[in-house]
């Protein structure tokens, strides 16, 4: 059952996507090195960036602001995270581009902790559950998904959809989760489904998990167009690997998120995921998925201040 509502949520995101999808007038500026084409590896290479020295007194109050702001609660008051193997297909760039940006994306995964497919058959290629649009019409794009493929906005309320599908920011995306019970798979979070039962656990976890089942990222190609290709694959990737909230102005603490935001003031591109960035998503897929939010935000606040404290010059 479960697989059959993926498939066919996959193959709406696939088909609205192309529907829509179109390259812009020019290609975003490459960087250093060529976009690769072939599998990414295992390791997360050129990520890090030192960040500014904070007073050691305020750091842990920037560091909880900067969770909070890239937390955002499930259904059943968790994080969301990737319970199985995360496979980008990207659409609307040049094919080098659209590869560069899927390859970045699992290169990425893999480094934080994130389930990918460590053993890629060439023949039976994994199915897409991620799709990354680049599009000169993304909200065009956005009210074909609200009228036609509705689910693709998330867990949500009718009356709610209309504003769920609004293109606001350069970069959004839209997740679609399920609620996995202890040795169940995950059932999709639909308003006309209830919630699963979770089992007696303790004030933090009523073993339950909320899984990231297929993610659509839109990215507005109009705006993209003259920036690096590595600084947009990685906003692209934090937003596909971490259930975020909108951004409301600009981070306390460097992060890729406020690339391109215009509530930030306008600079040189970033040379990737930052340093909060990293620790970020390595803390939220090593938390235990069974806990609350409130204590997985704390979990990872502590995971990031060691990852701090440990690139530190």
């Amino acid at each position: 059952m479960r697989n059959a509502i993926l498939a066919g949520l996959t193959a709406s995101l696939l088909s609205a996507g192309a529907a829509w999808a179109s390259a812009p007038a020019q290609s975003p500026t490459p960087s250093a090195n060529a976009p690769p084409t072939a599998e990414a590896g295992t390791t997360v290479e050129g990520l890090t960036v030192i960040a500014p020295k904070a007073e050691q007194e305020k750091l842990p109050t920037l560091v909880e602001h900067f969770v909070q702001a890239h937390s955002a609660e499930s259904r059943i008051g968790q994080l969301s995270r990737w319970g199985g193997p995360v496979c980008p297909q990207t659409s609307g760039l040049p094919p080098a581009f659209d590869a560069y940006v899927s390859a970045r994306v699992k290169l990425v995964a893999a480094g934080v902790g994130a389930p990918v497919d460590k053993h890629p058959n060439r023949n039976f290629p994994c199915k897409a559950n991620l799709l990354i649009v680049f599009t000169t019409e993304p909200q065009k794009l956005m009210d074909d998904v609200r009228r036609h493929h509705p689910k693709m906005l998330g867990f949500h309320y009718a009356a709610q959809a209309e504003r769920l599908a609004r293109m606001e920011h350069p970069f959004q995306a839209w997740y679609m989760t399920g609620t996995k019970t202890e040795g169940g798979l995950p059932e999709p979070d639909d308003e006309f489904r209830p919630t699963p039962g979770g089992t007696a656990g303790s004030r933090l976890s009523v073993r339950l998990e909320s899984q990231i089942m297929a993610v659509l990222v839109v990215v507005d190609a109009s705006k993209i167009v003259g920036h690096q290709i590595g600084a947009i694959s990685d906003d692209v990737a934090m937003l596909a690997l971490a259930h975020g909230t909108a951004p409301k102005g600009c981070s306390e603490l460097p992060t890729i998120v406020d690339f391109l935001n215009p509530d930030c003031p306008a600079g040189p591109d970033p040379a990737g995921l930052s340093t909060y960035d990293v620790a970020y998503l390595k803390g939220l897929y090593s938390t235990n998925p069974e806990l609350f939010a409130h204590a997985q935000q704390s979990e990872i606040g502590s995971h990031i201040l060691h990852e701090v404290k440990a690139t530190a010059p």
